[in-house]
């Protein structure tokens, strides 16, 4: 985890010395990002990678909202169980996944999930790069966790089906 340091005070050769003030890991928006570990998901190798880039952009964006997905996705990835292609379960929520889940045992959704490029035939697109696109990634099946948002928890979430994974359709030409 890196530490944003501060100084505070005059600087200078005269022996005047700086104090640096580094920022508490456990400033209020982390707490319950730290409360949930460990995440427990299961991504694939590719989906591992581009969430490092969803994170890369987002802590070059900054600001409050970005710093809080940056610190969620930091988190996923270090809990994440990262298996072989053949190893990845099949019920798995993947990028370019179309996947079944209710918010706080609510009406059931279904959407595609896309890390980067906008699906034009699919309806009902999320992005990965989103509080729940990053939630998703990785569930499985039956799977609940705790859904946040830019201000704290939102609910619970709950994969109910994953219906279609763009990897599996490449396993029948292997």
């Amino acid at each position: 985890m890196s530490f944003k340091r501060q100084t505070s005070g005059p600087a200078g050769s005269a022996g005047v010395t700086r104090k640096f003030v580094s920022r508490s890991p456990a400033e209020p928006e982390a707490r319950d990002i730290t409360a949930l570990r460990p995440i427990r998901s299961v991504l694939n190798s590719h989906d591992y990678w581009q969430l490092q880039e969803h994170r890369r952009r987002c802590d070059d964006l900054g600001g409050a909202l970005f710093g809080r997905l940056a610190q969620l996705i930091r988190a996923k990835m270090a809990d994440a169980h990262v298996p072989g292609a053949v190893d990845l379960p099949l019920n798995a929520v993947t990028g370019g996944s179309r996947v079944c889940f209710a918010i706080r045992g609510q009406r059931t959704q279904t959407r595609t999930l896309y890390h980067w490029g906008y699906p034009d035939r699919e309806r009902n697109r999320l992005p990965v790069g989103t509080f729940l696109g990053v939630t998703l990634i990785g569930m499985t099946e039956g799977q609940r966790t705790v859904l946040l948002d830019a201000d704290g928890v939102a609910g619970e979430v709950t994969v109910l089906a994953v219906h279609h994974r763009p990897e599996d359709d490449f396993a029948h030409y292997d």
